[in-house]
């Protein structure tokens, strides 16, 4: 639908808010007896389509005119423009679209949860793999996993989640959508209950909310991120690289002009260990006591037959086997990762993990300092924010390179911390725009870019409602410092 028309439907919802679904919000001297028309001679098109509203029991519904003005159906048109409406009673606040109400948390399942799942998908075979949403809306949770006849139900509180080698979709009319990763997915109704239906490597994942108290674009969201079940987050742990070894890392990419920058695993299964790192033809190899990781600017796989399969992440990535040994090839930034366990001791679940938490290799751990604000700064840090209407929470950094110290604080169009060696922009301008930049990924797995207005590099990403722009006015700081600073901005407590 055209921006402009479905901005001017939503005024429309609305102004028609206290005739619908929402009429019970206002009560007492809130409240006002008006005498309106249920007018059942308008009807409704949208993208061509003809469209009957209905309420949540199937029951048809006529839009009211009052004052010669046409007051439609929010909640069933909510529904008809796949745009969420909530009600917040705390408040007496009605969202259309994305709310304060509208949190979204990982689900972390609990080592039984797992175990339950990968049993339910053990019994199939060929199919034995086990997926599951990784993101699910704050206050839901897991209740129970059920195998059926075909597939695997995933009961919620508030959804249910259904993988199977079947499309359900395919015996009914429904309404194709593309979801924000570019899938294409089904809309159909069964019964009373909505349904949609999207295609995950080699299943048919189905999301529903029996009880409809999830709109149509959180099952959109939660749907998205359905993927492989990974190895059990305990039998993944952080790397700690020594001193040597990253010098060693460092070293080894150093040899490729416009690919210096080291990438390596920040998580790695338990009880590995990194024994070496060595520069090849095109590429840089990281040998583990359990798995290699090589990393290079060409794309091995794209000479193979092979699976395609959805990172934990949401990245796409790709096994095949040249020869004996299954790898695993993702495209990380510039370059490609690929992954394999020479000895068979890391199943695919384990390397697709690892491979997730490939990332650029940034300043040593020991280079960094945490920055420590006085009473006085803290106060003067927060009076600059409070300048921008509407902008008021406070950010700040809270890392620097070692020998660093913070000078002072100060505000234009953005508020301004002047380091000794740095200075940070926090702004709700985006100052990259309009020059030449590079994509990177941060250690933190943060999207940013890198851009040069002038003689000095500066980095620029997006933290909740603002920018924030790094940058290094006397160059003594490498990018790799800069990038691992940016991981420490954070709201001022």
């Amino acid at each position: 639908m055209n921006k402009n028309v479905k901005r001017t439907v939503a005024t429309m919802m609305i102004a028609g808010m206290t005739f619908s679904g929402a009429a019970g919000v206002y009560a007492g001297t809130n409240m006002q007896k008006i005498s309106a028309f249920l007018n059942y001679s308008i009807g409704f098109k949208i993208d061509g389509s003809t469209y009957i509203p209905k309420d949540e029991n199937g029951n048809k519904l006529a839009p009211i005119t009052y004052h010669d003005t046409t007051y439609l159906p929010v909640r069933a048109l909510s529904n008809a423009l796949n745009t969420p409406i909530q009600y917040d009673s705390k408040t007496n606040t009605i969202y259309i679209g994305t709310s304060t109400t509208d949190q979204w948390v990982l689900t972390n399942y609990t080592a039984a949860q797992l175990d339950e799942i990968k049993k339910a998908f053990a019994g199939f075979d060929g199919f034995e793999t086990a997926y599951a949403p990784q993101m699910m809306i704050k206050g839901d949770a897991l209740q129970k996993v059920a195998t059926t006849a075909d597939g695997v139900n995933l009961l919620f509180k508030d959804m249910t989640v259904n993988v199977s080698p079947r499309d359900y979709s395919y015996e009914y009319d429904g309404t194709s959508v593309t979801l924000s990763n570019g899938a294409k997915a089904k809309w159909y109704t069964e019964g009373k209950t909505q349904m949609l239906t999207v295609k995950v490597d080699d299943r048919f994942v189905t999301v529903s909310s029996p009880s409809g108290k999830l709109s149509k674009s959180q099952l959109e969201k939660a749907v998205v991120s359905v993927t492989k079940v990974g190895a059990i987050q305990t039998d993944l742990v952080k790397v700690t690289y020594t001193a040597a070894q990253l010098d060693e890392l460092k070293k080894a990419f150093a040899n490729f002009d416009g690919f210096e920058a080291p990438y390596a695993p920040q998580m790695i299964v338990n009880g590995d260990a990194l024994q070496k790192s060595a520069a090849t033809a095109d590429g840089v190899n990281l040998l583990f006591n359990n798995m290699t990781v090589n990393v290079s600017p060409r794309d091995y796989s794209s000479e193979y037959d092979g699976t395609s399969v959805t990172l934990s992440n949401g990245v796409k990535a790709k096994w095949y086997k040249p020869g004996d040994t299954q790898m695993l090839t993702v495209k990380v930034d510039d370059r490609y990762v690929t992954l394999s366990s020479p000895n068979g001791k890391l199943t695919q679940a384990q390397l697709e993990k690892v491979a997730v938490n490939v990332v650029k290799v940034g300043a040593v751990q020991t280079d960094l300092a945490t920055v420590t604000y006085s009473a006085a700064q803290t106060k003067a840090i927060k009076d600059e924010f409070a300048k921008f209407d509407g902008f008021t929470a406070a950010y700040a950094p809270t890392k620097m390179v070692k020998d660093d110290a913070f000078q002072n604080v100060a505000s234009g169009d953005s508020v301004n911390f002047l380091f000794k060696h740095m200075n940070v922009q926090i702004s709700p301008r985006d100052y990259s725009v309009g020059y030449e930049s590079t994509n990177v990924t941060l250690p933190n797995g943060v999207k940013a870019k890198w851009f040069t207005p002038s003689d000095t590099a500066m980095l620029t990403f997006q933290i909740d409602d603002r920018y924030v722009t790094i940058s290094s006015a006397d160059n003594s700081l490498t990018k790799a410092q800069i990038e691992q600073v940016a991981t420490g901005v954070a709201k001022l407590k």
